[in-house]
């Protein structure tokens, strides 16, 4: 159903269902064959949740109790279905092996709104690359959107580029994203045998390059604090006059620490002072993806630190007029008017490419961290209608039970929780473990690092950016209701104490509510022990 559009559409329009049939090649098979009475849930609520077992004598029982099972009496029409496209969703993951590959990212929707709004996006900023080395001035191209609306991808794409790909280095502030994206694309190419021999590579490269792939999978791609202690060094990790900055709002302040030294500038200034140096008249490029309301560590200068770092040094800067009006950008009207400003048409990403599928779950989850309940009460009950409702249990075997039923295949699930959510140690749920990342997304069902397995919890700072389908979002007295409001609190000493980065607490449980491209159960480890029910999206929390 997710990986082929005609099945899809003949699913969801023209009743059909999809069943599985294991048909033995030898032997014989003793199953009884039936269809089960129970169906997946959404998405997968026309697949038989169990395959019709079957051997070579029975099989035409198997097909005659699948026809059984149809919903509708619509014929599919063969040739339609022969020549329909591979379409499944994709995690970003999935698009970075992609690009490595230079193939198109099909497994991204083509003809869904959000990825139209991405391609106008993509080719106007590589538009101004291209300018910037025609014209040999120096530019800063700004790009902003929520989470989930494709900042990274938008990077990723410009990064492997043809036209750039020799000269980009692609800069993330995402720690855990550089240990995911490097993990999986060297295991996307398989060794025969070690020491260099005969390897396996995917569709689309010659053995020839197959070295040099897999040297590129971690060639460059950079974690953001030590980009600038590797410029320079020759080993061309960080090396190139287009910069792709992602997550570019996190850049520090001067004096701050990092790795052991202290800044001597602001790290924006001094990331263009770098360029400068090592390009001179040849037009470099900072691409600066901008998260919105996506601040969740202190000492974060945001993106003000790049127009300071810009005006300084006669830098170009190209914005639009939908990002310079985002609440992060203080001042909006002074740098809308500075004379070395550009207007970019398509330079801010409203839609989430997660909402094919979880509806408007992170609309719903805005406006409860916002504190706006008469917007959210109407979307909450239109969740429920559609089946979309956030659930809530108090039991957390019961949250694992009711995500084990419901992932499949290749799908994630995981428990996810906030960095200050430290009382969940009572539930053995420890959020300072820090599990490796990368094994915890991409180690199959069985493997006891594997996220599948529910039994370590990642935190705010290691799930940003990275996406799994079915998320146990573990809550604990850090963010809590008091009033008619939202109070942060975090463990000091012995005890809690109110914290005063209120906005810094919410936006962190916002990366955790944004992280499911699916569903979500939210595990309450605060409240004593009872029942757990279905919500209407705000579990209480509001009249």
């Amino acid at each position: 159903v997710e990986f082929h559009e005609q099945t899809r559409r003949a699913c969801n329009e023209d009743g059909c269902v999809v069943a599985p049939i294991l048909a033995l090649t030898e032997g014989f098979s003793r199953a009884r064959i039936t269809v089960p009475a129970a169906f997946h849930n959404a998405p997968w609520q026309a697949v038989i949740r169990d395959p019709l077992v079957c051997d070579g004598g029975t099989l035409h029982e198997a097909l005659r109790a699948a026809l059984k099972a149809r919903r509708g009496n619509l014929p599919v029409d063969s040739e339609d279905w022969l020549a329909s496209r591979f379409a499944p969703s994709s995690t970003i993951v999935d698009a970075a092996i992609s690009l490595y590959g230079q193939h198109d990212v099909s497994a991204i929707d083509a003809h869904a709104a959000p990825i139209e709004v991405i391609e106008r996006c993509t080719s106007e900023v590589a538009d101004r690359i291209v300018l910037s080395k025609r014209d040999k001035k120096n530019r800063i191209i700004f790009v902003s959107g929520a989470p989930g609306a494709g900042k990274t991808l938008v990077g990723l794409k410009l990064a492997f580029d043809p036209r750039f790909r020799d000269d980009a280095v692609f800069v993330t502030g995402n720690a855990p994203l550089v240990e995911v994206l490097s993990a999986a694309l060297q295991g996307s190419y398989q060794s025969k045998r070690r020491r260099g021999e005969a390897v396996m590579v995917p569709s689309g490269y010659s053995r020839q390059d197959a070295h040099r792939v897999m040297t590129m999978s971690t060639f460059k791609i950079v974690k953001a604090h030590a980009f600038l202690g590797q410029r320079g060094t020759g080993t061309g990790s960080a090396d190139g006059s287009v910069v792709v900055f992602d997550e570019a709002q996190r850049t520090y302040e001067e004096g701050r620490e990092v790795l052991r030294k202290r800044l001597e500038a602001d790290e924006a200034a001094l990331i263009l002072d770098s360029l400068e140096k090592s390009y001179p008249n040849t037009g470099a490029v900072v691409v600066a993806l901008v998260g919105h309301n996506q601040a969740i560590n202190r000492g974060e200068m945001g993106i003000v630190a790049w127009f300071k770092a810009a005006a300084a040094r006669g830098w170009q800067y190209a914005i639009s007029d939908e990002t310079l009006s985002l609440s992060e950008v203080a001042g909006s009207g002074a740098w809308a008017s500075a004379r070395n400003r550009e207007v970019l048409q398509v330079g801010h990403l409203p839609h989430s490419l997660r909402s094919y599928r979880n509806g408007d779950i992170e609309r719903w989850a805005g406006f409860a961290l916002a504190n706006r309940p008469a917007e959210g009460k109407p979307l909450a009950m239109q969740l429920e209608q559609r089946g979309d409702t956030i659930w809530l249990t108090r039991e957390l075997a019961v949250a694992k039970t009711w995500v084990r039923e419901r992932r499949i295949g290749d799908e994630k699930a995981g428990m996810i929780a906030s960095g200050q959510a430290r009382r969940l140690a009572a539930e053995g749920l420890f959020v300072e473990l820090k599990p490796d990342i990368a094994k915890w997304i991409l180690a199959p069902s069985g493997d006891i690092r594997s996220s599948n397995m529910l039994e370590t919890v990642q935190n705010q700072y290691q799930i940003q950016g990275l996406e799994i389908d079915y998320s146990i979002v573990c809550w604990d007295a850090d963010l809590r209701r008091e009033g008619n409001d939202w109070q942060a609190y975090k463990i000091s000493g012995a005890e809690w104490q109110r914290e005063k980065a209120l906005e810094i607490a919410k936006n962190g449980y916002r990366v955790l509510l944004f992280s499911s491209g699916g569903a979500e159960m939210v595990f309450d480890g605060v409240v004593p022990k009872s029942p757990w029910r279905q919500t209407t999206g705000f579990w209480g929390l509001f009249p």
